[in-house]
């Protein structure tokens, strides 16, 4: 598994509110965004994270005063199933000569939600994966057997995906980093489950899930594991 853990997306300057927000029904219309300041202390950029647009393509274009690097993100999936982690060929902090990377996102479609930016890290998941779906939707029943159909709510996909391998140093200073941005609010994670494929459908490649309760703990174990967490991710919108 894939997952974007720090978003550099919410630490950097003069972006959209939209693009920042975890509820994909906030879209922005503006095309090209240009003028965002990507923070300094980054090593890397290997992944982006899209969610909700009619876009089929994606330029980023990364520049200082004298460096020029562009990205492409091709999107073949419609709603839901192209939202998540899109790995890109990665791009070095140290190629660039400034300390200060501006970055323009333009794309071919109408609208952009929430796009996400930053280094991928890789989890590895146990064998048992347990994939289905959820709603929040409450009918009931009469006394006289009759279903009552419930008002509101939503229905989607959800899958719950064991950690039990190590993990390394770089992901939990990336947890550190990202804690008062986003999963101490409860963010979604973009998400890419390549590694898993033999194990689900085709159509959660790509997925945008948050887990029920902020990551608050990592279990320890001496003798197995450095670290092991359940993850139970439930699609979000």
């Amino acid at each position: 598994m894939k997952i974007l853990i720090r978003d550099l997306m919410q630490e950097s300057e003069n972006v959209p509110d939209e693009l920042k927000s975890p509820a994909l029904s906030d879209y922005t219309i503006e095309n090209p965004i240009s003028g965002i300041i990507l923070p300094d202390d980054f090593t890397k950029i290997n992944c982006v994270g899209i969610g909700y647009t009619d876009a089929t393509e994606i330029i980023l274009t990364f520049h200082d005063d004298s460096e020029t690097e562009q990205r492409t993100i091709t999107i073949t999936k419609d709603a839901p199933y192209q939202n998540g982690l899109y790995a890109i060929p990665e791009l070095l902090k140290s190629e660039f000569y400034e300390s200060d990377i501006d970055l323009t996102i333009s794309h071919n479609g109408t609208y952009l939600g929430r796009l996400g930016l930053g280094e991928y890290r890789k989890l590895g998941t146990a064998v048992s994966k347990e994939n289905g779906f959820f709603t929040t939707t409450e009918s009931r029943v009469t006394l006289s057997g009759q279903t009552i159909p419930g008002k509101g709510g939503y229905s989607g996909r959800s899958i719950d995906l064991d950690v039990r391998y190590k993990i390394e140093s770089d992901t939990y200073d990336d947890i550190e980093k990202a804690y008062p941005y986003t999963i101490s609010k409860s963010f979604p994670y973009f998400l890419c489950l390549d590694d898993e494929q033999h194990k689900i459908s085709a159509n959660m490649y790509y997925f945008y899930a948050a887990t029920p309760e902020p990551l608050s703990k990592l279990q320890s174990s001496t003798y197995a594991y450095k670290y092991s967490y359940k993850f139970p991710f439930i699609e979000r919108f």
